[in-house]
This record gives C-alpha cells, structure tokens and sequence, in this order.
C-alpha cells in the first residue's frame, strides 16, 4: 500500500530530476510512512511512498525486470498474485516475495493486456525504457484513486490531489461544472476534479503515454449476465465466493481487523472469518446522543456470536470539528458526505492495533441494497395514477413535519415525490439530489448552462439493459461507489496510515454478482433477499431482517446545537475570505431554516459548509 507520482516529459523528453519529485512524495508521506523509493530514467521520473504490508523486509519500491527496463510502482494489492507468480516463474526470475513483482514480469508476457489478469485494489504506473512507454491503472471497480494532469506535453500522475498540486506549475483554475456536479451530489466524479486541469482517471482504465501522445483505454467494465440458477444454487455459491474472498484478502504481514457495523456485509466478513478459524480485532463507530443513528447493539451481537475483541469507537460534535478542516485540506477538493469523518475515526482509533481493515463496502451496489431502487419499482406504479391524485399525495407528503430520525418516513415520501415525475434514471438521481438546479443558481449565480446529471449520463450507454433496476444499479456501481464512497474511505483511511480492503469487491464476487438473476437480488419489496438467505445460518436474526439504514450520523441534531457555532463560521470565514464567490445568503437562510424546524437541511448544509473550508483553503 503506497502513494505513487510520476512524472513524463513526453513532449520535449527533458529529464526529470528526482528534486521535482521530493515534494509530491512529501505530500503523501501519511500514505507509507515506511519507505520512500525514487526511479529516474531519462524524461520519466516515478517515486512512491510505501506502508510495508506484504513482504515487509524486501518489497521495496520501485521493482524492476530482470534486466533493469520496465520499472513499477503500485499502490494496493493484487490479491491473486501468487497464481501468476506459479505461472510465471518458469521464465522469470523473481527477486521479491512482493506482490508488485508480477507486474513486470506480467507485462513482458501480455503487453498492455495483463492489467486484465489483475484480481486486487490498485493504481500503479509502469515505465517501459525499450518502447519509452508509460502505463498507468486503476483497478476495475475503483477502489483506489488516481489523477493525473496532462499539460503542454507533461503528464503528471499521482494517488492524490493535494500531491498533484504540489508539481510546479500545475495551475489551479476551477472546474465550473465539477462545482456544479458537487453541489447537485456533494461529490465530484470520474474524469473530473474540482480543478479544470487535473483529472481523475476513471476506473477499470489505463492511460498510455507513447510516441508524443497520451491515449485512455478501458480494459473493463460491469456487464450483467444472468445465469439460470435457484435460490439454493446461488445462496451456496454466494457463501463460497465470498469464503474465498475474504481468504484472499486475509493476507498479511501486520496486524489486521474489521470495521463492524450492523449492517449484512462487515458482518458477513467477520462470519467468513470464523469460519476460516480468525476471530478478528472488531471496530464499531457510534455517536454522542446517537440514537437511532448508533449502530453498538447490533454490532455487539455478531462480535458477541463470534467473540471478536471488540472495540466501540465513539465520534463527538468535537471531533468533527476537529477533523473536517483538516480532512478538506487533505482531500484538496469539497466533499459534503461527513459520513467520511465517522470512517476517520474509527481508523485513527484502530490504527493503534490494527493496519489493515476488511470493510463491507459494495455489497449494496452488487446485490441491490438501496432503498432508492425499491422506490423505482413503486415510481412504476406512481406514474400511472390520474394526475390529480398524485398531487394530493405530494402535497401530503409536503405537509409531514420534518423529522430528524435517521432515514425518516417524511425523508423517504418527500424523496420519492420530489424525483417520480422525472424519467425513472432521473428520478433516481432526484433521491440523491442535494441542491437543485434552481437552488445552484441562486447560490452560484456564475453556475451558467452546467448540467449536473452530465457524469450519470455518460454511463447509461454502457448498460445494454432493457431492466430499469439494472440500469439504477449501473448508475450506483459506477458513480456513487468509486467517488463518493470508495474515494473518501481509501482518503481518510490511508490519511491515517491504514489500508482499507473491500472482499465484496474482489473479482469473483463481482462475476457472481453479475450472474445472479435481478429477481434474487431485489424480491417483492426486500433489498438483498439473497444475499439475507445464503448468510442465514451465519447471522443473528436481529441483523437478518434489519431494513437498511445507511451509514448516517445523527449531524441533523448537532448543526442546531453543538456544531451551530461552527457552521455560523465556515459560512462567516467564506463570505470574508472570498465575498463575491458565492451568495452566502442562501446558505444563511437553508441554517435559519433548519434551526426553525421548516426543513431538513442538513445535506445542504454539509455540503457547503465542506465547500466553504475548502474554499478558504484552495481559492
């Protein structure tokens, strides 16, 4: 697990030198605090920063072929590399027990083509010196992040926006329709980033540098393809597929745990962890007059049922004071989810045991999870009532007080009538809407003809399906996961010196999750009915018929008392800072609003009190 640069003058090919590589690499020094490593050839330059996971004592980075000319450095794992170590080493000579090693010898074999044999979480960047070739990649679903910035024939790479910026001369200009991508969805995705000139490079994609050029290619991406099965046949293979995940996903040469919740998947990993004989370091994050929100008792059953050393870990208004200005200046662009900060803290609690943590992120993207589809199927229905009668029912619903609990009943209905006039893909994207059209160009009168939904409608060409709840589950897997989910758990894990592994996202998880029919994924109005059946024997019954609830903080109650003051400021600090930015009126009114009890503004406010930090920080 590292942070990577690069850095290739593939227009004038004048020499790096490894003085222009020191400060990116110090810029991710939290990302391997272990060793740093520097590769100067010619006109391309690589460096990374390593925290030593797999072959602590000799897996030193970069790693080269035999004979010196292709050179790698790798951030991640690649979980299946002792089957291509098998395969290749009757024709190569390996110097390293490291799983960076294959890389090299790989490519000699396959070209370009090998990063498709890859089953792990990685961004690495290769330099061929015979063809003066630069390769670099993300894994396939985006588990860790890579940008890059391609100006007047340099192209810089590296696992992290701030290190980026840190390049001379890399300009600092805004990307006006990331902005309004952020506001509408309080992340930014894929190829955007909140600069007009740096980049994210989209996962399960490689960019190429050769002969005076660079060129983007995707070497993967999902496709469903069902297969004839029942529901025995596929509980049995979930149960398998997910044994053999989480086993290759156990190595290790530190110490490792699990972050538990209550919810199907990190229980599901510590079950398969039971019966692979590991009783893990378990850590739960709760909140101070958490309530609803608080995920302990569920927890504590499935750490009790397997006998876990179990930590609670809990989250204060004081640490979300503390942490987010620094978590924004370290993510060097606004993201208004601060579900990311709970993550900070339970890896800043578990790191001083733990350096490695199986997550159960992706299981609700793969197996249909998300209470937004089931209001897809209902939206179905909706559309075809007489028009009169669905007015009555959205003025109800807007007549329902507000309610602060997590994943409210007026949340849910003002939610669904809000988005079900709109085409079923929009509609679903309405659910997730955070600030209207209208609403950004009150606060951002300078937004101009920006199209918010424009990264959504980019995918929907890549899924051949005719199933609407397909198409919604595409959306999510390709936008919502890598960028607002994977992206902020790799950032604040990795800010804390922790690497962060997905075992419902290896590779043969997803081809399973593709072959399993829609119908076992999603039953009646039941999320993740097959997945709820094949861990029936595993999990309490508790967790079982738990709905979903989502990873929530109870932030609704702490922005009217313990983080009033501080909202008050961000917006204050900006206003003073840059005061003809944005209209800060209208953030002032969404406070008044929320603290008078007519709406809950909470997400909209997180996102642009996030907005405003980095605001005063980067402009």
């Amino acid at each position: 697990m590292c942070g990577i640069i690069a850095k290739l003058n593939y227009a004038s090919k004048r020499p790096v030198t490894e003085a222009e590589l020191k400060k990116p690499l110090f810029e991710m020094f939290h990302r391997g605090p272990d060793d740093e490593g520097v590769f100067i050839g010619r006109y391309c330059g690589l460096g990374m920063r390593r925290l030593s996971i797999i072959d602590v004592a000799g897996g030193r980075q970069p790693i080269f072929n035999e004979t010196g000319d292709v050179a790698v450095v790798l951030n991640g794992e690649i979980y299946n590399y002792l089957e291509l170590r098998r395969e290749l080493e009757p024709k190569h000579h390996f110097k390293t027990n490291s799983d960076t090693e294959v890389l090299v010898h790989l490519y000699e074999e396959y070209g370009e083509n090998f990063i498709e044999r890859l089953n792990g979480m990685f961004a690495f960047a290769l330099w061929d010196a015979k063809t003066e070739t630069l390769l670099a990649a993300r894994d396939r679903v985006g588990v860790k992040p890579l940008f890059y910035c391609d100006l007047n024939g340099t192209l810089l790479l590296s696992s992290e926006i701030r290190a980026l910026l840190s390049f001379t001369g890399v300009p600092r200009d805004i990307d006006h329709q990331a902005l309004a991508n952020y506001l509408s969805f309080y992340y930014i995705s894929s190829p955007r980033t909140i600069f007009k000139h740096l980049r994210r490079l989209p996962q399960g994609c490689y960019i190429k540098a050769h002969k005076g050029k660079t060129e983007i290619h995707q070497y993967w991406h999902y496709r469903f393809a069902p297969e004839k099965m029942t529901e025995a046949q596929a509980s049995a293979r979930i149960e398998e597929t997910l044994l053999n995940s989480v086993k290759r996903q156990l190595m290790s040469e530190v110490p490792l745990g699990v972050f538990l919740s209550s919810g199907l998947d990190s229980t599901a990993i510590v079950a398969m962890m039971a019966k692979l004989g590991v009783k893990p370091k378990t850590y739960t994050v709760g909140y101070e007059g958490g309530g609803t929100y608080n995920e302990f008792e569920g927890a504590r059953l499935v750490a009790e049922k397997y006998g876990t050393d179990h930590h609670d870990c809990l989250l204060t208004p004081g640490h979300v004071k503390e942490y987010l200005p620094s978590v924004i200046e370290h993510l060097a662009e606004p993201h208004g989810d601060w579900t990311y900060l709970a993550m900070h803290h339970v890896s800043k609690q578990s790191r001083k045991d733990i350096t490695v943590a199986l997550t159960g992120a992706g299981g609700d993207e793969l197996f249909a999870g998300y209470p937004t589809l089931t209001a897809a199927k209902f939206g179905r229905i909706y559309r075809y009532l007489p028009g009169p009668v669905k007015a009555a029912i959205k003025k109800a619903a807007d007549s329902l007080p507000v309610s602060h609990k997590r994943l409210s009943l007026d949340f849910k209905i003002k939610s669904f009538t809000r988005g079900a006039a709109f085409k079923p893909e929009t509609a679903h994207l309405k659910y997730k809407e955070i600030l209207t059209a209208g609403e950004i160009a009150d606060f951002m009168p300078d937004a101009g003809a920006a199209d918010p939904f424009e990264v959504f409608e980019q995918h929907l060409p890549m899924v051949r399906e005719d199933e609407l709840l397909n198409r919604l589950m595409y959306l999510d897997l390709n936008v919502f996961m890598p960028y607002c989910s994977l992206h902020s758990t790799d950032m604040v894990t990795m800010l804390n010196s922790q690497e962060a592994r997905v075992p419902l996202l290896d590779n043969e998880m997803i081809d399973l999750a593709s072959a399993i029919p829609l119908s076992m994924k999603i039953k009646g109005f039941t999320t993740k009915h097959i997945i709820r059946k094949a861990l029936s024997s595993y999990l309490p019954a508790e967790i079982l018929k738990m709905p979903k609830k989502g990873f929530n903080m109870p932030t609704p109650y702490w922005l009217k008392d313990s983080l009033l003051g501080f909202t008050k400021d961000a917006i204050s600090g900006a206003r003073a800072h840059n005061p003809d930015m944005f209209n800060y009126d209208f953030a002032d009114k969404l406070l008044a609003d929320h603290l008078a009890g007519r709406q809950d503004n909470t997400r909209k406010l997180t996102c642009l009190v996030s907005l405003f930090l980095w605001q005063t920080k980067y402009t």
